[in-house]
């Protein structure tokens, strides 16, 4: 009755020549063993303030829930994480209504291209689908702005409407069934989690409240994805069903579950989950995540990524203390003033550097001391780490920012996040990336190496990947276009400015070069002076 598939990295048909590796995550599809209707109900804790944590605690008592939803498809993923957003919101302040699991289930399928993630909205998913979803400001789309929008008529994934989501994620913490005073402070801080656990009708209490799955346990069972919105220190271990397993739990304690089979028992949908289930916050099904931060999307703020679909590995191929990931981009519209930096690692304790790093002849710089350093810090999650750096105006048309990782004091590896290609164990494609050269670059030992003539040498492998590495870019429109001098005025003096800018007599940068832009077409040359001599004819 369940069905789980492995996936791990594809070395068949390219012949990897590192070993096999595994992604360590599963299939994704929670299918609906429950329908009976009962009464809703509530669940209850009290939540105590400060730095102690509670004995129990409810979400839903403190109103950081929306209503139980019922899955459709093998969604869960989509449920649990939309869930987990509305809840992030609500936690903060913001009234939210629901979100458009659908949305993310048609986003989530394959691209016209034949790329992205290779499934049909009907089809089982993972967390790491709707974890690229909302890291790229993709969504949560709310169901009221996808009125009058058939989604059912649509079928490749870049066919999902764009530009609706109302609030974009900018960090995002991974969480561990080791740590679990983390857990919930994450619960209290943000409304809610996501996770994930292997489901088994066998584990469940005849009335549907609770939930527990032995350690020594080896029936069938299929992944399914959840909400946690708090905890009982003291829920009775009585309570969870022996009558199939044999086993109930050794200690009390469980977690409260939002599920997404609608309203099925007598909490209204909602259910416990022992501290001590086998597979509840399991590696098998990571990532288990908290949304750590969010800010609202608007007209005067820009994502810059290179890709879409979030990290669905970790590069983790160089063994090497200090590692530099490099993503490539381009700055010739308004939004040069770098706001805030976001990149993905596991490379928990590890020290950062961040940089822009300008251009020698269309890539990054290898000479260090031109490079401007942004920030600093430690990596204090594994996840998607957020600096909030010091503004910064971009002086280049183009460049690269820069994560320089060292993991020499933490030990283990300076490991990034990457958007690559990933096959099933029977070599079906599970997700293809649009990775191409330009884009991102790698620099250990000595020198600096675009990332896919990095695949194709070690690797033998074309399709190569993307770094996920992310910049929240602010608009300045605070100066005129062709007002070089940058004096509140287009006249003769600006076309000097250029021609001395060519002449190499002058250089400009910052503001200056984008204002001599005239054409705004990335570079600066006689077009652009000739342009503004024009104008200026044209005025007097």
């Amino acid at each position: 009755m369940c069905l789980i598939i492995p996936v791990m990295k594809g070395y068949d048909k390219y012949m990897k020549k590192k070993a096999v590796k595994y992604l360590s995550s599963f299939l994704l599809s929670g299918a609906l063993v429950f329908s009976a209707a009962v009464t809703a109900g509530a669940a209850t804790g009290d939540a105590a303030q400060g730095d102690t944590l509670p004995e129990s605690y409810s979400s839903v008592e403190k109103g950081y829930v929306t209503e139980v939803k019922a899955q459709k498809n093998n969604d869960c993923w989509a449920y649990a994480s939309m869930a987990t957003f509305e809840s992030t919101l609500l936690s903060a302040g913001i009234q939210t209504g629901n979100m458009s699991t659908d949305h993310l289930n048609l986003w989530a399928t394959t691209r016209s291209n034949n790329k992205g993630w290779i499934r049909t909205t009907a089809g089982t998913g993972y967390g790491s689908c709707a974890l690229g979803y909302i890291m790229s400001w993709q969504g949560g789309v709310l169901q009221s702005d996808l009125e009058g929008i058939d989604l059912t008529k649509l079928t490749f994934g870049d066919e999902a409407p764009q530009n609706l989501a109302r609030y974009g994620a900018t960090s995002a913490r991974f969480l561990y069934k080791d740590d679990p005073d983390e857990i919930k402070r994450q619960i209290i801080k943000h409304g809610g989690i996501y996770t994930s656990y292997a489901q088994s009708a066998y584990c469940f209490s005849t009335d549907i409240l609770s939930y527990y799955m032995p350690e020594d346990y080896d029936g069938t069972y299929q992944g399914h994805a959840v909400e946690l919105v708090g905890w009982d220190d003291n829920y009775p271990a009585g309570k969870f069903s022996t009558s199939k397993t044999g086993k109930a739990p050794k200690g009390n304690g469980a977690w409260l579950v939002k599920n997404s089979w609608g309203n099925n028992n007598s909490l209204g949908g909602y259910f416990w989950i022992s501290y001590e289930d086998k597979f509840l916050l399991h590696s098998r099904y990571k990532p288990s995540f908290a949304i750590e931060s969010f800010e609202e999307i608007n007209s005067g703020k820009k994502l810059l990524q290179n890709e879409i679909y979030g990290a669905t590995y970790e590069f983790d191929y160089v063994d090497s203390d200090k590692i530099t990931y490099f993503n490539h981009y381009d700055f010739t519209d308004e939004f040069f003033t770098l706001d805030k930096i976001i990149f993905k690692t596991e490379a928990k304790d590890a020290d950062y550097a961040l940089y822009f790093v300008p251009d020698a002849n269309g890539k990054p710089m290898s000479d260090k001391s031109k490079w401007t350093k942004l920030s600093s810090g430690k990596v204090d999650y594994a996840g998607y780490i957020c600096d909030d750096i010091p503004d910064f105006a971009v002086p280049h048309k183009s460049g690269s920012i820069a994560v320089e990782l060292d993991a020499s004091k933490a030990g283990g590896k300076s490991t990034l996040g990457v958007d690559e290609w990933l096959v099933t164990a029977s070599s079906d494609y599970v997700f293809i990336n649009e990775s191409v050269k330009g884009q991102s670059y790698i620099s250990y030992g000595s020198g600096i190496q675009d990332v896919m003539d990095w695949y194709a040498i070690n690797n033998n492998d074309s399709l190569g990947g993307s770094f996920v590495i992310k910049a929240v870019a602010v608009k300045d429109d605070s100066y005129i276009q062709g007002d070089v001098n940058l004096d509140g005025n287009v006249n003769i003096n600006d076309v000097t400015a250029i021609q001395k800018h060519i002449a190499n007599i002058n250089t400009l940068s910052g503001k200056a070069l984008r204002a001599a832009d005239y054409n705004r077409d990335g570079r600066v040359d006689i077009t652009d002076a000739t342009s503004i001599q024009r104008f200026i004819n044209k005025v007097i």
